[in-house]
């Protein structure tokens, strides 16, 4: 009976010993699987603010291009004007100098457009659409029509499919 008191306490200690074996190398696992989460966690969070800058440069350049388009369309619109208080000069000089003074603020419009930064062109039309909800809605829809002209007038023949649409659609407009 001796016999068996003696192994017990062996056997126990062994267990002890294999337990605090096991739970060092569990620590040691969830360690190892801790430190290569935050790695690939870093290493992901830096390709997604690279993808986002990315993103957000081909945006900006988008935008600025777009931006430029225009500026140089409202540019156009305001030498339009200006032509047209020329050939009021002679009859109606009186209409003509209300025709300039409406070309020169287009004009000023259209340079605000080219050297503002988007952000602040934003702001200031939201401000001014809070201030003038009325003026603001009829400038939107004379610059909607005025949008839509420039992007017919720009837009690249895209076979024949697209003609025939159009002057389908020209041709019911017409008769």
């Amino acid at each position: 009976m001796s016999d068996t008191y003696t192994t017990r306490p062996d056997l126990a200690g062994k267990a002890k010993d294999v337990v605090r074996d096991v739970k060092a190398k569990a620590s040691d696992l969830a360690d190892g699987v801790t430190r290569a989460a935050k790695d690939n966690a870093s290493q992901l969070g830096d390709a997604a603010l690279d993808m986002a800058n990315s993103a957000k440069n081909k945006v900006g350049a988008a935008v600025s291009q777009r931006k430029s388009l225009g500026a140089d369309y409202i540019g156009s619109i305001a030498q339009a004007t200006s032509r047209a208080a020329n050939e009021f000069e002679s009859d109606l000089p009186q209409a003509a100098q209300y025709i300039r003074q409406a070309s020169e603020q287009i004009q000023g419009v259209a340079d605000t457009v080219r050297e503002r930064d988007v952000r602040e062109l934003v702001g200031e039309v939201q401000e001014f659409a809070r201030r003038q909800p009325t003026l603001f809605f009829g400038g939107a829809v004379v610059l909607g029509f005025a949008a839509l002209r420039f992007l017919k007038s720009t837009a690249p023949n895209a076979g024949s499919a697209s003609q025939t649409g159009s002057n389908s659609f020209d041709s019911r407009h017409e008769g």
